[in-house]
This record gives C-alpha cells, structure tokens and sequence, in this order.
C-alpha cells in the first residue's frame, strides 16, 4: 500500500544513524559533538568528490561517462581486476 511504502522509504533514509544522532552528540558534549559532526560532514563531501571524479575517467574533461558504479569501477581498475572484483 501507500502508507507501507512511504514508511519504507522513511525508514530509508532516516535510518537508525540519525536516529540515534542527538543521543550520540548529548554523550560527547557541546564542544566535541558539533567537531566529530562537521567532521562526518567533511568525510561525506571528500566521497561525494571522489565520486564525482569517477563519473569521467580517466580524464576529467576528455574521460569517458561512467553511467554506473561498474562501469567506473571496469574504467579505473582494467579488465582484468575488474574480473576479480566481480568474482570476489
């Protein structure tokens, strides 16, 4: 139904991590707290960098799109340890 669905999604996306985000802060205090968050948040920017640069390899201008995670994995890796990736 609709309501199941839209409860997965909100489970999704919220998801205990954020649940558990304000008693997390609370146990490490007012200085800490916001330091290990802006520190999260930067972890999450550099990834969102990372890739972003895999969407073009291996050039960023002239590098063939990567339409997929796969397919910049094959672009990145070769062929060959792209094999081994699947299989492991």
């Amino acid at each position: 139904t609709v309501w199941t669905a839209t409860a997965h999604i909100i489970t999704a996306v919220i998801g205990a991590g954020v649940l558990a985000l304000p008693w997390s802060v609370a146990q490490l205090g007012w200085v800490i707290g916001p330091l290990v968050l802006l520190a999260f948040a930067w972890v999450t920017y550099y990834t969102a960098i990372l890739l972003c640069d895999c969407y073009r390899c291996p050039d960023k201008t002239t590098g063939r799109r990567n339409s997929n995670y796969m397919e910049a994995v094959s672009a990145i890796l070769g062929t060959t340890h792209f094999l081994h990736f699947m299989l492991f």
